[in-house]
């Protein structure tokens, strides 16, 4: 999408986790007081770097902006001015995601530690984490990186699942890692969503995973002028989540640059 071509303390959190449920757990919490909303009806847009320091189509009613530089652990340098163009009270963000051995250099160690809870295994400091809690860990560091240098407060986060970013062909390390992102993006008070395709999302994913709590979708590459009826993600109650953004096209911003274009489905 998104390439040209998207605290608290221990003791707080572990009290959280005996609410998680193994793999696809995530706490819904209230959102943070300041936090912008996330209402999404009308047309709207999506930034990051790409879109640089351009000016943003005019007369939009929400905007998401991306925090990273399309991958994880990295950063979109322009994301505070995006934020600060975007309309004030309907405007979300969203973050790069994928999954390699390699990312768990940048865990942290709170996602490390609380790793093993969400499998029922060890919850000892130091425990010798096995594939599926790395892969947890490393979901959940990526999350906290996102939060750690986002422009401001947002009430939903979007995680943005794309076959063209780093995944293994184990869906259950991807499942994994996209459950450690929902429960990080839930235990900081915001919403969790998933910016993806139906295509896209099985490949990386496999048939019948859920995620616990997800608020909704964000599907790409919908043709029609209307809302999908249904999303790709299965939630808790095994039910598909509502698709609350349609990404539909594209829209002129200044300078004649290239920005996609939402329909918001609420």
């Amino acid at each position: 999408m998104k390439s040209s071509g998207p605290r608290r303390s221990l003791v707080t959190r572990a009290g959280a986790i005996v609410a998680i449920v193994a793999v696809t757990g995530v706490v819904p919490l209230a959102s943070p007081a300041g936090a912008s909303t996330s209402t999404y009806s009308g047309i709207g847009y999506d930034a990051s770097y790409p879109q640089g320091l351009s000016t943003p189509p005019l007369n939009m009613n929400f905007a998401i902006i991306g925090v990273t530089h399309g991958r994880p652990f990295t950063t979109n340098q322009y994301a505070s001015k995006q934020w600060n163009a975007a309309p004030t009270g309907s405007r979300s963000l969203y973050f790069n995601t994928g999954y390699a051995l390699a990312y768990a250099k940048s865990d942290t160690t709170t996602c490390k530690d609380l790793a093993p809870a969400q499998f029922q295994s060890s919850s000892a400091t130091g425990h010798a984490l096995s594939a599926l809690e790395a892969a947890w860990a490393i979901g959940c560091s990526e999350a906290a990186w996102a939060i750690k240098i986002a422009p401001g407060s947002a009430a939903m986060w979007w995680a943005d699942v794309e076959t063209g970013n780093s995944w293994s062909t184990n869906v259950a390390l991807n499942q994994a890692a996209i459950s450690g992102m929902a429960y990080e993006i839930g235990a900081n008070g915001a919403s969790f969503g998933i910016y993806s395709s139906p295509s896209m999302w099985a490949s990386i994913t496999g048939a019948g995973f859920t995620v616990s709590g997800v608020a909704g979708d964000w599907q790409a590459g919908v043709t029609t002028s209307t809302c999908p009826s249904t999303g790709f993600t299965l939630n808790g109650n095994g039910l598909y989540a509502p698709v609350l953004v349609a990404q539909t096209g594209t829209l002129t911003g200044g300078g004649g640059t290239t920005y996609d274009a939402d329909l918001g489905c609420q």
